[in-house]
């Protein structure tokens, strides 16, 4: 089964470094969807506060999520999509599910340490380490309601693309029962 013929778009949520882009990018090749990056859809003025070490507002990021979920439903017209975003609150994540009209989030979560870890490991992303305190500050996990699927980021990259791709593809099989 591959969800590029499903018109549904994926998004692997949480703070800067759990995995979001290199889970979404793997998801998206194993499924045979399209990968977005939510990152390129920031404005410079966003990106330069994030370098700066500046929380954005919810005013600045309104025009991104909005560029964001006409990007995200202009692909699922075509398709299946894989979203790497943060979606960090509800409001975000209700705002992209009223633009989308096919859409499931996958949170991936982990302990404080292990993400911190990650982030001083990187050395490839603009965002710097010092970011994750006011990530982790106004982070609403997905509540029951939502749907989610909650994705623990411990395992080893090879295991926990395995237990992303499986855990889609189990929800996809019952998306299409319903």
């Amino acid at each position: 089964m591959m969800a590029s013929k499903e018109k549904i778009v994926f998004i692997v949520m949480g703070v800067s470094g759990v995995g979001k882009t290199t889970i979404s990018r793997t998801l998206a090749d194993r499924i045979g969807a399209r990968y977005l990056e939510a990152d390129d859809y920031h404005p410079d003025e966003n990106r330069l506060a994030m370098q700066k070490g500046i929380p954005l507002s919810d005013a600045m990021r309104l025009p991104w999520l909005e560029r964001l979920a006409t990007a995200g439903e202009r692909q699922r017209q075509d398709g299946a999509a894989v979203i790497a975003c943060s979606a960090l609150k509800r409001s975000y994540r209700d705002l992209l599910r009223s633009k989308i009209g096919k859409l499931q989030f996958i949170y991936l979560h982990g302990s404080r340490e292990l993400i911190a870890e990650r982030l001083m490991a990187r050395t490839d992303h603009f965002m710097p380490p010092s970011m994750l305190t006011s990530q982790l500050s106004i982070l609403e996990p997905p509540a029951a309601d939502e749907d989610a699927i909650f994705i623990d980021v411990s395992p080893p990259k090879d295991a926990l693309n395995d237990i992303v791709e499986q855990s889609v593809r189990t929800k996809l099989t019952k998306l299409k029962v319903n």
